[in-house]
């Protein structure tokens, strides 16, 4: 009995320690199996947000945007320096959305503007030998793929020789986002090249680029060109209830107060125009490139 009565604690303690053990084990198995869960939660919230940033970003830009290297020139100098600072860091995506941006703020300010041109696709790429950008170094043809229209940016290899080669390309890319977004009138009554190239300027000089003196336009020997486009601009039936026009809608494309030369303006002269008339009457310009949709005539 006695050798019986000392064992009992012994028992005991050792069940109590087997307790023990097995309550701890299953503490850390649902320790354990918790933390995991936390961690796959995390893991699954994190997905979601980068999905969601992606998402976000792929409807910002609105159009796809496709950056190559011309297989003619891709390993000149400028072929592997534009590799190197515009394709590789995905700077040259980045220059066409703030660009894009700028220019469709100017024309489109408000975002659903039923009148907005649409654009689903800009490639970016270095001219080829046998393509010749024009003196901006810089040119934009259009081409479709089914619905999608479809536009080319084409970059002048010798921009990547400019002393400020940042500023050069930005500025080229300004110009041809601004061609891009504007509308130049329908196949049957397409706007004269004069109106684009003078409107183009306008936007890139209200993104900052170059100079904005209306003023020194008209007292620097331009005067009758002035004169020309916005008697021309205001003689436009579309145009000409513009309370940017005042008087001047009785100005003829013929001359009238005018002394109207050729057909060539000098789209800084048609810029200075355009300024003219849009501080005349805010949103001149807007209404200038909504009624191109339909035609110049």
């Amino acid at each position: 009995m006695e050798d019986y009565t000392l064992s009992i604690p012994l028992l005991t303690t050792t069940a109590t320690a087997t307790a023990t053990a097995t309550k701890e084990d299953a503490e850390n198995g649902v320790s354990s199996s918790t933390t995991s869960g936390i961690i796959c939660r995390l893991l699954l919230l994190i997905l979601i947000a980068a999905i969601s940033v992606w998402a976000n970003h792929e409807a910002s830009k609105g159009f796809k945007v496709t950056v190559i290297n011309n297989a003619a020139v891709k390993d000149s100098s400028a072929g592997r320096r534009f590799h190197l600072f515009y394709i590789s860091n995905d700077e040259a995506t980045r220059i066409i959305l703030n660009t894009s941006a700028l220019v469709e703020n100017i024309l489109y300010p408000n975002h659903r503007d039923q009148s907005k041109k649409p654009v689903h696709h800009v490639v970016l790429q270095l001219a080829a030998g046998d393509q010749n950008p024009s003196t901006t170094k810089v040119s934009v043809a259009t081409t479709s793929k089914g619905k999608e229209s479809v536009y080319v940016i084409s970059l002048s290899p010798s921009i990547m020789e400019e002393g400020n080669v940042k500023y050069s390309v930005i500025s080229a890319i300004q110009r041809a986002m601004a061609r891009i977004w504007l509308w130049d009138g329908a196949e049957s009554s397409a706007a004269p090249p004069w109106l684009i190239d003078g409107m183009a300027e306008y936007i890139w000089t209200r993104a900052g680029f170059g100079h904005r003196d209306e003023e020194t336009t008209l007292h620097s020997g331009w005067k009758d060109q002035f004169c020309c486009v916005v008697s021309e601009l205001c003689s436009k039936s579309k145009m000409n209830k513009s309370g940017a026009c005042g008087d001047h809608r009785k100005w003829t494309k013929s001359g009238g107060v005018c002394n109207c030369g050729d057909d060539r303006k000098d789209p800084k002269i048609v810029a200075g125009a355009l300024g003219y008339l849009e501080q005349r009457n805010k949103g001149y310009v807007q209404g200038l490139n909504r009624s191109l949709r339909d035609g110049w005539d």
